[in-house]
């Protein structure tokens, strides 16, 4: 008498196969995006903790009280204080000149991302470095700022735009 597996059993293999990979297939597809967004809050804590105070130093030494934005560094030329990830598709810190708002400075390419994102920059003054932030689209809308443009908390809630809490 041969021994194999009936077509009841083989069905109800398949079966339960099938609702594993329903279950599990969910959790696979928000990864990328997941990766992408934790290599840009790495980036921004990387702007944070070493290239702002590095820029804010050196600002300072030079008779500048602060101000990086006469530095003028863009993709091409930052690359001496940090490596830019793939997500990055324009930089501008010349636009980081006003110690008291959001600019936008760098932009993200969402082709890269799969959603829309910018970090902002607080010029530093005389008493502290700049602070780069990590802003996000909400609801699937895109970002409705311009090059440049404030970007606040009040502004941010009318625009469908929130901060990327990075430490989570």
């Amino acid at each position: 008498m041969k021994k194999a597996f009936t077509m009841i059993e083989l069905i109800f293999v398949i079966v339960i196969l099938g609702i594993l990979a329903a279950v599990a297939l969910p959790k696979f597809l928000g990864v990328a995006q997941q990766a992408h967004e934790g290599n840009l809050k790495a980036f921004v804590g990387t702007l944070n903790r070493t290239v702002g105070p590095t820029l804010w130093s050196k600002s300072i030494s030079e008779g500048e009280n602060g101000d990086i934005s006469y530095l003028a560094l863009d993709e091409n030329n930052i690359t001496t204080y940090v490596d830019l990830p793939k997500e990055i598709d324009t930089v501008d810190l010349s636009k980081c000149d006003d110690p008291d708002k959001n600019k936008v400075v760098i932009q993200i390419d969402e082709d890269v991302t799969g959603h829309d994102y910018v970090i902002t920059c607080k010029d530093g003054n005389a008493n502290g470095s700049p602070v780069f932030k990590l802003w996000k689209a909400t609801n699937n809308n895109a970002l409705s700022i311009s090059d440049g443009a404030e970007l606040n908390s009040s502004n941010a809630s009318s625009n469908n735009v929130e901060e990327v809490n990075l430490t989570k």
